[in-house]
């Protein structure tokens, strides 16, 4: 049993990896364009369903691997499938529980599976889960209440009709396999707990205490056991509720930060004339999915010119037709009236020496 002190130094080394992972680079992931349903709670083929707000995510989290189909390298040979990488942005919406799948780029295989999964030729999942809790509703129906998510796998076949597939693993992490009958023999819908019979003797050396302890002392040390037990299972969920806390606030920032960038960044093209207000939400949708190709793609744009920077132009032009030859010839704009308005330059030059304007 962990002390209290070891406990605390686990929980906050696993709260610190998980916020790493949350700031991790995913350069070398390649994300599928499609979001696949992980679990549902539709009847699979072993004729069960799966509690999808009853799957512990926690530990999965901190090491989202995926496999494919449920392989699992022993070390043995150099021939092994290696996780091809990662199941991400996991969501419980609506009775289903849904993620991406990140592919590993450094790994061939692993990328030919990625090229099958966006042409469509491979297109099911499976969740391996540790088995919690069963029950039995009114109807008959067996649920798998509560598990832990183990795994995913990209698999060829899954076992339901929303492509879920459903794999169960033992304590030792071994994959099982249970028909419903096997399932309906081995628990009680009324979850009773089994009464284990215990000698003093084999009692006293957990509670530490020795042969001749009163019966005060047996109370006592009793009650303390106890009370560390609820303190402790008190810390888990507190810890457990600052770390979702933790990853909703975080999750909340980087949303903002980036709604912000794209506001800034529309704003700016708005004001110099490349879109009209009216085409915003398909250029937000445009920079929500690539915002540097976006960015890219407004620079590039010629800007408008506003309706006062063309009066302005036009009261300079009219300023200059208004001048003279000898005027604009003193105030250095024949060049400009030339370059801006040709005719009116050929008519002053005309007007000046009585000929027309012949260019070289």
């Amino acid at each position: 049993m962990l002390t209290i002190s070891q406990f605390f130094y686990t929980k906050k080394a696993r709260l610190i990896c998980f916020i790493n992972r949350l700031h991790k680079s995913t350069d070398t992931m390649k994300k599928t364009s499609k979001r696949f349903v992980l679990s549902s709670e539709i009847k699979n083929d072993k004729g069960f369903r799966v509690r999808t707000s009853g799957i512990r995510l926690a530990d999965y989290e901190l090491n989202p691997i995926m496999l494919f189909m449920h392989q699992r390298p022993k070390g043995v040979s150099k021939d092994e499938v290696l996780p091809i990488g990662n199941v991400v942005d996991i969501k419980l919406e609506n009775g289903k529980l849904t993620g991406c799948l990140a592919f590993d780029e450094t790994d061939d295989f692993a990328m030919k599976l990625y090229t099958k999964v966006e042409n469509g030729t491979l297109r099911m999942v499976s969740a391996g889960l540790v088995p919690l809790t069963w029950s039995k509703d009114p109807s008959g129906e067996v649920w798998l209440e509560t598990s832990t998510l183990k795994e995913i796998s990209l698999v060829d076949i899954g076992s339901n009709a929303e492509a879920v597939a459903v794999t169960l693993y033992d304590e030792q992490d071994n994959i099982i396999n249970l028909s419903l009958e096997d399932i309906k023999s081995n628990f009680k819908p009324d979850n009773t707990m089994k009464l284990i019979q215990l000698s003093a003797l084999a009692v006293l050396p957990m509670l530490k205490l020795s042969a001749d302890a009163t019966p005060e002392e047996a109370q006592n040390a009793i009650s303390e056991l106890v009370t560390l037990a609820n303190t402790q299972s008190t810390e888990i969920v507190t810890l457990k509720s600052e770390r979702d806390d933790f990853k909703t606030k975080y999750e909340a920032e980087v949303k903002l930060s980036s709604e912000a960038k794209i506001t800034s960044l529309l704003d700016g093209a708005v004001a110099k004339g490349k879109f009209v207000e009216g085409d915003r939400a398909k250029w937000v949708k445009l920079a929500n999915a690539d915002f540097d190709g976006t960015k890219d793609i407004l620079d590039g744009m010629a800007e408008a010119k506003s309706v006062s920077s063309q009066i302005d132009e036009g009261k300079a032009d009219n300023a200059l037709l208004k001048m003279s030859y000898d005027e604009l010839d003193k105030a250095n704009q024949l060049v400009t009236l030339k370059a801006e308005n040709l005719p009116a330059f050929k008519e002053k030059f005309k007007a000046k020496f009585g000929r027309e304007y012949k260019e070289n």
